[in-house]
């Protein structure tokens, strides 16, 4: 049993307690664009730089975000040659119109830069085609004749891991219009890490209750900077692209694509690319030995986060958090600043034991509040909650997980009442509730729901699944198993009805087929799984979990096969991990109980729909 399940466990039998600076500025005129459209003109100045040595003769190139779906082609901008001057700098000021380039994102298209070729300062006819280097901009409406844009090795890192789950390449980054917020989310987050108008780190708006891994992003823009400022044949390029290139993968071809296998592989080649970075590179300070991956997590503090467990995205990309320890629910952007005051919002002594978190269809989140025995619904409005209701029936006891369905019916799972319990959108128990599955039920914990308004439910204690359909009739007999489930806490449904359950008791993840038959692949194991406590899936069905232990980690399986793509240790250093989520810019963020804080994984997952009531049918 994991710290969670210890936590619910005793509150059931007692409710009586109560900068670094990379680059240097050189600003010059050069070549005009070519006109794209009528209207206003786009003015950008700014300047390339391969750590301190300004990059001359470099073609710059402006690209709107694709449409087309993830990867899809971004559409180039300057029709003419810009090259950057011996200052590096340079200036695009053409006649291309946001208001005449109307697409899926509106009136203001996103916008980035990039860089390919030049000479990093060594004299001569250099010309490095191996160097290329990229930043987020933003909407094209940011814009203005005093507009300055500092490209280089940090903002090249920044970009291609907040973009990396949209990007083939620096001419392909796109999303669907049913995705527009993850990537508009996506480049917001980019100028968090690194200010692309300085190119120094942190960005203006990073909230103050974060934490940014700024040694981790140095060393990352200083392997890069190995390569930009050589001549591209000298060899350094060559090592770091032979560290860069993802297993059965190709050879990246220049910086931009080593960057981008990195932030999608973070944990290939992680000591042969730490042992790259030159001691006195460019950015400063380095880390001091190579890190145990290479995904960048932003942690965040605050705003009534204690004890955090459940996890939960809305359509926006904003995260719900239920605060175990804090009685109260904390809200963050999908940037990480805090929405919900100080404290968080306690909904006037109707939250006292926030276990879980779920938003509907709708956008009002539901919190299951194992201390009250009861479920709270937070009424929003715009973003904003209005008003909370309080509801205990149903036989709600001890409830530890709930999840919608496309009614924006609730289902509780109750661990203390060994039944789960349905409830309308009003708060009015719907049919039989509770049920108890025929008496087999005995400490049911985590709960989902499938494509078909299916849900199943761990049982903690029989070491087994349940499966109701959505109109309430037992499926599952006395319950699904792969032969060696013990104490099932959290439980995922991808997108072809498979079932992944985190088997905490036996450092696994067990895998069931639609029809609850265990896959011949089950149970999983690998990857850093150790006390496996939630699981979540991506867009691309890829499979995460936290593992809970002390010392916690994040493991990441492979689609269908549930192969161990994270390392034997698991991504990132966590306390306690309790709770998981993806959002749709395809970051992976984890309530840590153990230091009362969130993480951000940016960039490593496919961006996920949310919430995730929209994927539970009919």
């Amino acid at each position: 049993m994991n710290n969670v399940a210890k936590k619910i466990e005793a509150i059931l039998l007692s409710t009586l307690t109560l900068l670094v600076a990379g680059c240097g500025t050189g600003l010059s005129h050069v070549a005009e664009s070519v006109p794209q459209g009528g209207g206003s003109a786009i003015v950008v100045n700014g300047s390339f730089h391969g750590g301190q040595q300004p990059i001359v003769g470099a073609t710059v190139q402006l690209y709107a975000v694709g449409t087309r779906g993830l990867y899809s082609p971004a559409t180039p901008l300057i029709g003419t040659t810009v090259v950057t001057d011996a200052n590096g700098g340079f200036n695009i000021a053409g006649k291309w119109d946001c208001t005449s380039n109307t697409n899926t994102y509106g009136v203001n298209p996103l916008i980035y830069i990039v860089g390919t070729g030049g000479n990093p300062g060594l004299g001569g006819t250099v010309n490095n085609t191996a160097s290329a280097l990229m930043a987020a901009i933003g909407p094209c409406s940011s814009f203005t004749s005093t507009s300055y844009v500092s490209v280089n090795e940090l903002t090249t890192v920044a970009a291609t891991f907040a973009l990396a789950p949209f990007m083939g390449s620096y001419a392909q980054i796109g999303a669907s219009g049913t995705n527009a917020p993850g990537l508009v989310n996506a480049f917001q987050t980019a100028s968090l890490l690194v200010n692309p108008s300085s190119g120094t780190m942190p960005g203006p708006n990073l909230p103050t209750n974060a934490t940014m891994p700024t040694s981790e992003i140095a060393t990352l823009a200083d392997i890069l900077s190995l390569c930009v400022n050589s001549n591209g044949t000298d060899g350094n390029c060559a090592a770091v692209f032979a560290a860069a290139k993802p297993s059965g993968g190709s050879t990246p071809a220049n910086t931009i694509a080593a960057a981008l296998d990195i932030a999608q592989n973070p944990g290939n080649n992680v000591t042969q690319l730490f042992n790259l970075a030159p001691a006195t590179g460019p950015y400063q300070p380095l880390l001091p030995q190579a890190p145990n991956d290479w995904t960048v997590a932003v942690n965040y503090t605050g705003g009534g986060l204690n004890s955090p467990g459940g996890l939960a995205v809305d359509a926006s990309g904003n995260i719900w958090v239920a605060n175990a320890g804090g009685n109260s629910v904390t809200e963050l952007s999908n940037t990480g600043a805090l929405l919900t005051g100080s404290a968080g919002y306690t909904g006037s002594g109707n939250i006292l034991g926030a276990q879980a978190i779920a938003v509907d269809r709708t956008g009002n989140v539901w919190v299951a509040d194992t201390l009250l025995s009861s479920v709270v619904k937070l009424t929003l409005s715009s973003g904003i909650i209005q008003s909370n209701a309080s509801y205990t029936a149903g036989g709600i006891d001890g409830p530890t997980a709930l999840a919608l369905d496309s009614h924006s019916n609730v289902w509780v799972s109750n661990f203390a009442g060994a039944s789960v319990t349905e409830l309308n959108s009003s708060g009015v128990a719907v049919g039989g509730s509770p049920l108890t599955a025929n008496g087999t039920l005995r400490s049911p914990f985590g709960i989902a729901g499938d494509l078909a308004g299916n849900m199943w439910v761990t049982d903690n204690a029989g070491s087994n699944v349940a499966e109701f359909s959505n109109s309430q009739t037992l499926l599952s007999g006395a319950g699904y198993t792969d032969g060696s489930m013990i104490a099932p806490e959290g439980i995922g449904i991808d997108t072809s009805g498979e079932a992944w359950i985190a088997d905490n008791g036996v450092n696994s993840v067990s895998l069931l087929s639609p029809n609850g038959a265990a896959s011949p692949y089950s149970p999983l194991h690998g990857g850093g799984l150790s006390m496996p406590a939630a699981v979540a899936v991506d867009g691309n069905g890829a499979i995460w979990v936290v593992n809970s232990t002390t010392n916690g980690s994040l493991t990441k399986l492979s689609a269908t096969q549930g192969t161990a793509i994270s390392p034997s240790t698991g991504y990132g250093v966590l306390h306690a991990p309790d709770g998981v989520a993806v959002d749709p810019s395809g970051s992976v963020w984890t309530a840590n109980s153990g230091d009362s804080s969130v993480s951000e994984f940016v960039g490593i997952a496919g961006p996920a729909p949310a919430p995730l009531a929209i994927l539970v049918g009919p």
